[in-house]
């Protein structure tokens, strides 16, 4: 694959960002994350969820206590 340089304008970006986002919504609607994502991740979001629900974490206030 070779590189190319592409200019656009602003309009253009937010156009193109309007696409994404109507796409986004889109395949939202038509395909279950079930068909998208491995059960280990799926695992692992709905564990998330729960914790951030019952407050079980701790807030991160810098990088440095992100990597910890």
């Amino acid at each position: 694959m070779r590189n190319i340089t592409l200019q656009i304008s602003e309009e253009e970006f937010s156009e193109v960002i309007s696409a994404y986002k109507t796409l986004q919504a889109f395949i939202e609607k038509v395909v279950s994350p079930n068909e998208i994502y491995e059960s280990e991740f799926l695992e692992g979001l709905h564990q998330s969820q729960t914790e951030v629900v019952n407050k079980e974490f701790t807030e991160v206030k810098s990088f440095a206590g992100f990597v910890r």
